[in-house]
């Protein structure tokens, strides 16, 4: 399962919230060793099958949530 995949299904298992900052993760026990969270607007730049995520910086805090459109 891939990171995506991963936050994906917590999301809908109700582990973690639909807009999230990387605690949150912690907190439900996904591990992000490499930082895809906070890489990932560097990382996934082509198709927008892959940029699944939109992030936000709201008072110096990095939150994301999915692009409804492409995660139903």
């Amino acid at each position: 399962m891939t990171f995506i995949e991963e936050l994906r299904s917590a999301i809908r298992s109700g582990r973690v919230p639909p807009i999230f900052k990387p605690s949150d993760l912690t907190a439900a026990n996904i591990a992000d060793p490499n930082a895809n969270l906070s890489n990932y607007d560097k990382k996934n730049s082509g198709s927008l099958n892959k940029k699944v995520l939109v992030s936000r910086d709201i008072g110096g805090e990095a939150f994301y949530t999915f692009d409804a459109q492409i995660f139903d």
